[in-house]
């Protein structure tokens, strides 16, 4: 996607002319269907959408990041199988998002998605060429599955910046990127793993 000057917009670009209604011929209504935001996205791979539903989980909206564990995990199912495009069932593509609550989180993440895009370029190809995108789409299964674990409020951040590393560094393939979101995703695993049994310990300890 490209402004009248021929410049490519770069993806924070892209999010908040979408939210705007400024970015491409659909607009966004006050609670969009997930189908209408992935159409308004168009083609630019599955890392737009990855960072779209990566960023929600930055804010503690509760609920939203069981949404977006959800879509992720068949974003990543679909990488694993190697399709070239993103289709959802209907019973996710109908579910509705405040596009409010989307907007803030774009406004919000702005500045730090232009500082990571200016240092972002293509390099080290192998690492989002797409036999890489089947192994790319495991972890991101793993990364679903933190995102619907039962962490009240922050739960979502850990896993949500590893999806949106790696989502950024598939649209803009940039493997230094990919690689730092590998190295999110350990850490964002392991926290809701301690997190989660912590949690279990506790329930038991009340119940016992």
């Amino acid at each position: 996607m490209q402004t009248t000057d021929g410049h490519a917009l770069r993806i924070h670009e892209i999010l908040a002319g979408l939210l705007k209604g400024e970015a491409g011929s659909a607009v966004l209504g006050e609670q969009p269907a997930v189908d209408d935001i992935i159409l308004a996205l168009g083609p630019r791979s599955f890392g737009m959408v990855l960072v779209m539903f990566g960023l929600p989980n930055l804010l503690p909206v509760p609920g939203l990041p069981i949404l977006c564990g959800f879509i992720i995990g068949i974003i990543a199912f679909q990488m694993v199988l190697g399709k070239d495009h993103l289709v959802l069932p209907r019973w996710v593509g109908s579910k509705r998002v405040k596009r409010e609550d989307l907007s803030r989180v774009v406004q919000r993440a702005t500045p730090t998605l232009s500082a990571i895009e200016r240092a972002m370029r293509p390099r080290i190809a192998v690492l989002t060429d797409p036999p890489m995108q089947r192994v790319l789409g495991v972890i991101l299964c793993i990364l679903a599955l933190a995102l619907m674990a039962p962490i009240p409020f922050f739960g979502g951040i850990a896993p949500g910046i590893a999806v949106i590393l790696l989502g950024l560094g598939l649209a803009e393939r940039d493997g230094v990127v990919v690689l730092l979101g590998g190295l999110a995703s350990v850490f964002a695993v392991i926290v809701t793993l301690l997190v989660t049994l912590a949690i279990v310990k506790s329930l038991v300890f009340l119940v016992a």
